[in-house]
């Protein structure tokens, strides 16, 4: 059998077994509920790139079930860790996977097949138009078909704009097809999946200031989201009196993270005082926006940071990034959130108030499920490494947080973990990029139960 007789027949399979799978949770009278579309279609997209960059004509060397598996998660997951070099394991048909991989992980399940809906004159089902409010976070008052068709158009504007700066620098530094680098480098920063062609990432570049800014810009607009964006644009351009106070909290919060991280990294950590003062701060704000975005590119060897700035880094990992973005963490929104309980408290208040703006109940409840869940999900993964990884604390802690951030950063372990290890990453992908709340909410049939209906409606 041909190679594209193997990935046809592979594909019938995949798509007749996932019917299968609806058809009888159908005739169960199991009706799925949006989180639960949501966690399935992610699955699907896992199985599908497993078979893909199984196939023979997508590597250049033999690589194992368990490393395909966990590579095909870190990219539908928008992580960035591989536990094999992307450009010495893989042809350029598995490299465009896997691109094409993190590409539908950024932009987001069902977006790109509801474009092409919308784009053939047709309307959007209630089941899809369910899993794109969950996804995004979509505020009532939006209207889907305009966010979709806005999210996609934008996104092919950023990413073409982003390519061309990219392509200019990686061919002025003689990096082997510039255009295609530039392209790969591109999608990924946007996506915030941190995934490069380099082994060594971006350290080569870490003086290139286009190049750090181009990623930098990329990975911001990614990780904000296109909610906060299209809403600071409309005010700037005065079709709104003022932003909404969810962009605001996301701003300031992404804003404060990247002016409070920059200097302590640049006066604090030794491994950067040899660094030229412009190369110093060019690798501080990096090092700072890669793990804010959760963008996992790094300009400087991760591992030669200080046991200060690592902490710092695992904070800001673990804060992530906004609700509606690309990125993971336990989202600035539910920070912010927790954070001004802690004020109100602290202040003897029984409203919680921030930026003036009293915040109801219930999302405080929803934050702070969110977070004991995210904070639990740690936890137990960090345990379960340390019975089985022989690394020390601080490694596992690092690769754990950013596994479940869908960061990318690691200290240098994630190509010797055990096989048991390498599985464990994979399972705090999958539920950083779903949202540990969304696949608790996803097992808990919500009709059945009105409190965890209401708990469900305000965490998508």
């Amino acid at each position: 059998m041909s190679s594209r007789d193997l990935w046809t027949h592979a594909g019938r399979v995949l798509v007749e077994a996932f019917g299968n799978l609806l058809n009888l949770v159908k005739e169960a009278g199991y009706v799925l509920k949006p989180t639960q579309l949501l966690t399935l279609g992610f699955l699907s997209y896992v199985v599908l790139g497993l078979v893909l960059l199984s196939l023979p004509l997508a590597q250049s060397q033999p690589v194992g079930f368990v490393d395909n598996l966990f590579n095909v998660t870190s990219a539908i997951s928008t992580t960035g860790l591989t536990t094999v070099s992307v450009s010495d394991s893989y042809t350029f048909f598995g490299e465009l996977v896997i691109l094409c991989l993190f590409q539908l992980g950024g932009i987001g399940y069902m977006t790109l097949s509801s474009f092409v809906v919308l784009a053939r004159g047709q309307s959007l089902g209630g089941a899809r138009l369910g899993v794109l409010r969950s996804q995004f976070a979509l505020p009532k008052e939006l209207k889907v078909r305009h966010f979709v068709r806005d999210l996609v158009l934008f996104t092919a504007v950023i990413e073409l704009i982003g390519t061309l700066l990219l392509y200019f620098e990686f061919r002025a530094a003689g990096v082997v097809d510039p255009l295609w680098s530039a392209v790969f480098h591109c999608i990924s920063a946007f996506a915030t999946a941190g995934f490069s062609l380099n082994n060594d990432s971006l350290e080569d570049f870490r003086g290139n200031g286009t190049v750090c800014l181009t990623i930098g810009v990329l990975s911001y607009l990614g990780a904000i989201g296109f909610i906060v964006i299209q809403d600071a644009w409309r005010t700037a351009r005065q079709k709104q009196q003022r932003i909404s106070f969810t962009s605001k909290v996301i701003l300031t919060i992404t804003a404060g993270i990247l002016f409070v991280g920059t200097p302590l990294l640049y006066f604090t950590d030794q491994s950067l005082q040899s660094l030229p003062p412009l190369e110093r701060f060019y690798a501080a704000a990096f090092q700072v926006m890669t793990s804010s975005t959760t963008a996992g590119f790094n300009s400087v060897p991760t591992h030669s940071l200080a046991a200060a700035s690592l902490t710092l880094t695992i904070v800001v990992m673990i804060v992530g990034a906004s609700p509606s973005g690309t990125g993971g963490g336990a989202k600035t929104t539910t920070v912010s959130a927790l954070l001004a309980v802690l004020l109100a408290m602290l202040r003897g208040r029984t409203t919680v108030l921030l930026f003036r703006h009293e915040i109801p109940p219930a999302r405080i409840l929803s934050a702070t499920a969110a977070a004991a869940l995210y904070f639990l999900c740690l936890a137990v993964g960090v345990f379960l490494l340390c019975l089985v990884e022989p690394h020390s604390f601080l490694e596992i802690v690092f690769e754990a947080t950013s596994a479940l951030g869908t960061v990318g950063l690691s200290l240098g372990i994630t190509g010797s973990l055990t096989a048991v290890g390498k599985l464990l990453i994979v399972l705090l992908m999958f539920l950083g990029r779903v949202g540990p709340l969304t696949i608790g909410l996803a097992l808990i049939r919500r009709a059945d139960y009105p409190a965890v209906r209401r708990l469900a409606d305000l965490a998508v």
